[in-house]
């Protein structure tokens, strides 16, 4: 990765601890070698996971001489692409395979680039942990072992690929820092879609990774896994958040106790499945990755007197609407077929047009900045060859099915001319 991650201080401090004793953490690991009363996870504060050996050493009568173990997530994973660099557009969209197959067993480069949502079928994630390992001793606390586990993980989304959407997990676990009772330690890997049937499951195709398979972790080496995981039937109509269910955990069987690392409910993996009308059928994308619309005349000179619209529009509105430069403001998706029209008819309202023509308004009438959405020195209409506005129609709806556009997401516009001038 091209970015730190950074760590912050853990305090171990047992004389602090006060307050009830928390709920014991469950594990979806399948094979648990211990009881879920005697696991720490890392979905609890540190304080209440030491809380948790404070209680198991009274109840068993070792309180003069135990063992801790605690997992601490740091902060400082990715951010989000505050905004897009694509100029270029994309060729033939209705025959566009975008990603095809998803390269197995790897982390995606996209990653790379240091951002959580790198592009709208990829979605990443970064996250250090650290367990740390404590002895009790006549009230004395001392602290013998240390792991840093940096977890680092992608989805990637291909294109619609009919009714059952489908998907590639790839994990990259490493210790990066090990020391005394922590040197090594075994465990056991699983997924957010484990025993979440009704949202997910991992499929296991290909010679892809299962469920529950053992680990064993020392500093240096990578340990790569790669899952195929597809949704749980999605009727038509049908919308489903993957967030939560995406990403790894793993239990580290450390002494005193074992810890979960519970990536996959707290990292930066996103993904939104739907099965609504679109032509690429139903599938998946990073909602919070870049969407865009492309109007570009190389590709469909039919598209000439429109492009040259939205590329004046963008450039001299005072919001920029669409553009992803500094200043600009991205659109958001209007489907209301009624609300649409009535954009339009408010944005054309007064202009004349001749037989073979048409009035083409932007901000798009499809987005909530259409018609009165926008002040009206912040929209603009031109007269254009009706070909050119229903082949920007077309094209603009090719898009919207593309990325998954749905109702309100953000959505950026480029408009590329003859001699490839781009709007921004």
């Amino acid at each position: 990765m091209k970015r730190q991650l950074a760590l912050l201080a853990t305090t171990f401090a047992l004389s602090s601890i006060a307050g009830p004793v928390a709920a014991a953490a469950t594990s979806p690991a399948m094979s648990l070698a211990v009881s879920p009363a005697y696991l720490n996870s890392s979905n609890l504060e540190a304080g209440q996971q030491q809380q948790q050996c404070v209680e198991r050493a009274r109840i068993s009568g070792t309180q003069d001489d135990y063992q801790c173990t605690v997992a601490v997530k740091h902060a400082g994973s990715l951010p989000g692409k505050p905004s897009p660099d694509m100029k270029e557009s994309l060729t033939s969209i209705d025959g566009y395979e975008g990603l095809g197959d998803v390269e197995a067993n790897a982390v995606a480069p996209a990653c790379d680039q240091g951002f959580y949502n790198p592009n709208r079928f990829t979605s990443c994630s970064a996250n250090l942990w650290t367990i740390t390992n404590a002895r009790t001793s006549n009230g004395q606390v001392t602290l013998v072992g240390e792991m840093d586990v940096v977890i680092r993980s992608s989805v990637e989304f291909p294109d619609g690929n009919g009714v059952t959407p489908s998907w590639d997990l790839d994990t990259d676990i490493q210790v990066t820092r090990a020391w005394g009772t922590l040197q090594t330690a075994s465990g056991i890997a699983w997924t957010g879609c484990y025993n979440n049937s009704k949202v997910c499951t991992t499929s296991q195709l290909g010679g892809s990774n299962a469920e529950g398979e053992s680990l064993n972790l020392a500093f240096g080496p990578v340990i790569s896994k790669w899952y195929t995981q597809y949704a749980a039937e999605m009727p038509f109509n049908t919308v489903r958040d993957l967030y939560g269910h995406l990403g790894a955990a793993i239990q580290v069987n450390a002494p005193g106790n074992p810890v979960l690392l519970i990536d996959h409910a707290e990292n930066t993996l996103f993904g939104r499945c739907d099965n609504l009308i679109n032509r690429f059928g139903a599938g998946c994308v990073d909602q919070y990755g870049v969407a865009y619309v492309s109007y570009d005349v190389r590709d469909n000179p039919a598209l000439k007197e429109v492009a040259q619209h939205v590329f004046d529009a963008i450039r001299t509105l005072p919001s920029h609407w669409g553009s992803g430069a500094v200043g600009g403001h991205p659109l958001n998706r209007l489907t209301d077929a009624a609300a649409i029209e009535n954009n339009r008819n408010i944005s054309c309202a007064g202009v004349e047009v001749g037989e073979g023509e048409s009035c083409d308004e932007y901000p798009l009438a499809s987005t909530y900045q259409g018609g009165n959405g926008a002040s009206s020195d912040d929209r603009s209409t031109r007269v254009v060859p009706f070909n050119a506005n229903s082949s920007q129609g077309g094209i603009t709806s090719a898009y919207y099915d593309y990325y998954r556009i749905h109702n309100l997401d953000d959505f950026y516009v480029q408009a590329i001319l003859e001699d490839g001038s781009t709007a921004w």
